[in-house]
């Protein structure tokens, strides 16, 4: 499986790149977003038998905050087991370790890494006293480092943030300024987790509810095809419409169908871009019974045809 370089952008403009791989075992892919102090990457996982992936990270020196944004997953470095579920985040230093990823069979994992240069860190550190001094200490004496022992739910303010950082291409000329302030959103309120045992702020949930919710939208990701009624989910989660309805748009900051919705057209661009499947069958794959739907929805989305979205894509691939 090829996956990307831990590397930063050499030629101080913003670089991307898109790797697929798609065989017997697991379609994957990693969309990656460098600049000079960080890059960022997208990193979808969709496994067709159990599977182990063989990991090498070689000598670095960055720091990596990472958020599980969908699924489930085991890692192993050094005999030290590491488990991830969907809604859990960590700020992670690995450096000259050798392990491997656990997958489990037709389960689909997503994660956002956000890898953070030295001397970016340094400079929000100066202006954050005590803030970082305890990881970047054991950062640089330790291979495997983790800013809170057990991965923690991250709150609803860095779920929005990070859905916010996935627009960034429409922004242009300004996608770097804005990035960089995402960046920094989350690192902080990150911090603020870790330093304050909670973040009533956020009005986050109790760790049941929020189980339930990430239940929910992972129920809802999975059956995205033929997705259950909102009455039906309610009941697979064990909680009631109400609930669950006022809950999910206050941790996901989006509606139950506004999700679904996005998450289909997160889906149609996977489809148009990695596959060279007809728009009418990608309109099935993602829910749609007649292609004419699916392509005003995606139009609304994108301001974009399906087709349109397709070929650009080819052209900036080529």
């Amino acid at each position: 499986m090829e996956m990307p370089d831990l590397a930063l952008s050499t030629t101080g403009k913003m670089e991307t790149e898109h790797l697929v791989t798609d065989n017997a075992q697991a379609y994957a892919s990693f969309s990656t977003m460098r600049t000079a102090h960080y890059s960022i990457t997208d990193a979808y996982l969709r496994s067709r038998d159990d599977v182990k992936v063989c990991l090498r990270i070689a000598p670095n020196n960055y720091l990596c905050f990472c958020a599980a944004l969908q699924g489930r997953m085991t890692v192993v470095f050094n005999a030290q087991e590491d488990k991830w579920q969907s809604g859990q985040a960590n700020l992670l230093s690995i450096s000259d370790v050798e392990g491997y990823a656990l997958f489990s069979r037709d389960k689909a994992f997503r994660m956002f890494e956000m890898m953070l240069a030295p001397a970016y860190l340094e400079q929000i550190a100066a202006n954050c006293p005590g803030m970082l001094d305890e990881i970047l200490a054991q950062h640089s004496c330790r291979q495997f480092v983790k800013a809170a022992p057990e991965h923690i739910r991250y709150c609803p303010r860095i779920g929005k943030a990070l859905k916010e950082i996935s627009d960034y291409e429409s922004l242009g000329n300004v996608a770097p300024m804005y990035l960089d302030a995402k960046v920094r959103e989350i690192l902080a309120l990150f911090l603020c987790r870790t330093e304050q045992k909670g973040c009533t702020s956020c009005h986050c949930y109790s760790p049941r509810d929020n189980d339930m919710l990430n239940q929910a939208r992972e129920i809802i990701e999975r059956e995205y095809q033929n997705p259950p009624s909102l009455h039906n989910l309610a009941l697979m989660v064990g909680t009631n419409e109400c609930k669950l309805k006022n809950g999910f748009k206050r941790l996901f900051g989006a509606t139950i169908f506004g999700y679904l919705y996005h998450y289909r057209m997160e889906m149609a661009c996977r489809y148009l871009t990695d596959s060279d499947q007809s728009i009418q069958e990608i309109a099935v794959l993602t829910g749609y019974e007649h292609h004419s739907h699916f392509s005003t929805a995606f139009k609304r989305r994108f301001n974009l045809s399906p087709q349109e979205y397709r070929q650009g894509e080819m052209r900036a691939r080529n």
